[in-house]
């Protein structure tokens, strides 16, 4: 009954770490838990000492494989699926994030470029400097002529020539 403990807690792990690979919807993670019961029962059924010892490798194991589990996820496919992919852009894409002590009113009335779509905010090239932007009107498309017509607070508001 030993070996047959020892196995089942063995398969528990193995199933553990099997669910963090395979999407299953929880089908490999019940049966971890079902085999770590079994080995624990068996372990209890043989005898007490050996039962509270396998209780005891489950607590100790347990954590184990699951960090295990975690460092293998982001590797694998559906990790890679699942974790954020890094910005495209680059720090020159940004511009300025309007959010400073800087006095934008001198823009009102400038023309410019929408740098990216502005839904309503990105980035508007204007007089060869980039800004961070609103539009006024909804979404502008990349590449549009914009005017500035008005600042809120740090906010430059952007409208699309017609």
């Amino acid at each position: 009954m030993l070996t047959y403990a020892i196995v089942l807690l063995i398969v528990g792990a193995f199933l553990i770490i099997m669910e963090f690979l395979i999407p299953s919807g929880g089908i490999l993670g019940f049966m971890a838990a079902a085999a770590i019961a079994g080995a624990v029962y068996l372990g209890f059924k043989s005898s007490e000492m050996l039962g509270f010892g396998l209780l005891l490798a489950t607590f100790i194991l347990l954590p184990i494989v699951i960090v295990v589990g975690l460092k293998i996820l982001p590797n694998t496919p559906i990790g890679k699926e699942m974790s954020l992919k890094p910005s495209v852009e680059e720090e020159n894409d940004r511009g300025k994030n309007g959010v400073n002590d800087e006095n934008f009113s001198e823009l009102v009335g400038r023309t410019g470029t929408a740098v990216s779509a502005l839904r309503p905010s990105g980035i508007a090239e204007i007089e060869g400097q980039r800004y961070s932007v609103v539009s006024e009107g909804g979404l502008v498309d990349k590449g549009v002529k914009i005017k500035v017509v008005g600042i809120e607070g740090n906010s430059i508001i952007v409208e699309e020539i017609t």
